[in-house]
């Protein structure tokens, strides 16, 4: 008798069309507010309409997309209290990640980290932002990977598909987004010399600082972002710096 395998074509289908959605996000080809619906995506994708609105089903459960009462799906729409919020939140768990990333990192990883942020210095010489910005996700998540905690992982990947239409289109707008994409170089080499060092708190700090300085600088030049108080976590300290905690 002949084993039933299961219907891996159609489920490969499926999980394509939502990495390809996810991956529309994450650099920003989608739009904030930018109606999408099943029969224009599966004509797009070469797909049946089954696929695609199980995945948009996903993607909403994910929250980087809202179902509208006409069946349409969009990509959820930026409020500065909406951004104000994602940015603080990342910034807690991102650090954490980063926290526990250290813990358990390896000098391979570490000097994969390096490499990285070699190829993101060159993208910001040569001026090609987009290949700054992809090497800034892979910096990101090559290091989070190193926490060993896939739930947090899950989350963090929430909350990139949520940002990414946003971010990845704000930087196109900056006049001169160079000064500002060879900052996050610099936050990652703090990154690269805390997981040198084995100092998860200074880790979690630099995390904490590169995304608010991300923040802050989208505040002052794309008009839909409005100024905040920044949160104490990623202000430096001036004067006699504290010691750092012990790392147990």
């Amino acid at each position: 008798m002949t084993a039933d395998l299961g219907q891996i074509e159609s489920v490969t289908i499926q999980l394509q069309v939502y990495n390809r959605l996810r991956e529309a996000l994450f650099t920003g080809k989608l739009l904030p507010g930018e109606s999408l619906t099943i029969r224009n995506l599966a004509a797009m994708l070469g797909t049946s309409p089954m696929p695609v609105r199980e995945a948009l089903q996903r993607l909403v459960a994910e929250h980087a997309l809202t179902q509208l009462p006409n069946r349409t799906f969009c990509v959820t729409p930026f409020t500065a209290a909406m951004f104000r919020e994602l940015m603080r939140v990342r910034m807690a768990v991102e650090g954490l990640a980063a926290n526990q990333a250290v813990r358990r990192i390896t000098p391979e990883t570490i000097a994969r980290l390096r490499e990285i942020n070699l190829e993101m210095k060159a993208g910001v010489e040569e001026g090609v932002p987009t290949a700054v910005m992809t090497a800034n996700r892979a910096f990101h998540f090559t290091l989070y990977e190193s926490a060993e905690m896939p739930q947090l992982l899950d989350i963090i990947n929430g909350l990139w598909l949520r940002a990414g239409p946003y971010l990845m289109n704000a930087h196109r707008k900056l006049d001169n987004p160079t000064p500002f994409l060879r900052a996050g170089t610099l936050f990652h080499e703090r990154i690269i010399a805390a997981c040198e060092r084995g100092t998860p708190t200074a880790a979690a700090r630099a995390i904490a600082g590169d995304i608010w300085h991300s923040a802050r600088y989208f505040r002052r030049n794309v008009d839909v972002i409005n100024e905040a108080t920044p949160p104490a976590a990623a202000t430096p300290r001036r004067g006699r710096r504290r010691a750092e905690p012990s790392e147990s």
